[in-house]
């Protein structure tokens, strides 16, 4: 018989597992598409690597953070017979602030909005996707430095709220009658005053329903790796999602992250 101590251990493994439970990825049997955010880096560490990676991952629409006008030459000369349509912005000012978008279908511009913070910029544009029509807001929001320039504690401390006002005044800037993912660098953790603001609009993180580990952002120091999630595929409850994943390839410090999504009415027939 087991003991008291023993079944009380065994009860709370049990409901640790549980708290800790994914779904498995699904195969998409009803229309849908594919989607990536790569943060590439703005200093170009193996580029053909990511050219690498998204050939091997074939995305239907991609985000890029971090671009520079050679990273724009590159991957003009490199994939534009697998992505005819390329569109980058880049903020003014701001080292590593570029964004770009790379598809399959000719995207529309919903909006391009200005940092108000000195930092970077949101960038909307609008999919006709086999899903249907689909807007993506490409971000790199704040990172966690503080205005004096430092990464430690007080850069975590005290830049989560320009964080939280940025993804606010970004998505505010969205169609109200399509379906919007928010896509990119968040430079925050799932568990951050941004994702919980979108949770409560009704938005789903994608790959913690997947994944609760693996990290999106490794840094080498002198003493050990640095990891962290800091890369994120929110979703609208008209999406459905059938699998997100980090894709650990690649020579940037941020991995690739992958979603895969349809509309959640067809995904519900097709099961």
């Amino acid at each position: 018989m087991m003991k008291p101590a023993a079944f009380c251990l065994l009860g709370f493994l049990v409901v640790l597992t549980g708290c800790r439970s994914v779904r498995p990825p699904e195969t998409a049997r009803g229309p849908h598409f594919r989607l990536m955010t790569y943060n590439v880096n703005w200093g170009g560490p193996s580029p053909m690597s990511a050219v690498e990676v998204i050939r091997r991952e074939k995305p239907d629409i991609i985000c890029l953070q971090e671009t520079t006008a050679d990273w724009e030459k590159l991957l003009r000369a490199a994939l534009s017979r697998d992505y005819p349509y390329m569109s980058f912005r880049s903020s003014k000012g701001r080292a590593g602030g570029g964004l770009g978008f790379l598809s399959k279908t000719r995207p529309i511009e919903t909006a391009y909005i200005p940092s108000d913070t000195g930092w970077f910029d949101g960038w909307i544009m609008s999919f006709s996707t086999d899903a249907g029509p689909v807007q993506v807001l490409n971000v790199h929001l704040r990172p966690p430095v503080s205005d004096r320039g430092s990464f430690g504690v007080s850069g975590y401390l005290f830049t989560d709220d320009d964080r939280q006002r940025e993804i606010q005044r970004f998505y505010a800037t969205g169609r109200a009658d399509v379906p919007m993912i928010i896509a990119g660098d968040f430079n925050d953790s799932e568990g951050s005053g941004v994702l919980r603001w979108l949770k409560g609009k009704g938005m789903q993180n994608a790959l913690p329903e997947f994944d609760r580990h693996t990290p999106t952002w490794e840094w080498q120091t002198s003493v050990i790796t640095l990891r962290r999630r800091m890369d994120h595929i929110v979703y609208p409850p008209e999406l459905y999602c059938y699998e997100a994943r980090v894709v650990r390839a690649g020579e940037s410090d941020h991995f690739p992250v992958v979603g895969v999504f349809g509309r959640r009415d067809e995904a519900r027939i097709t099961r």
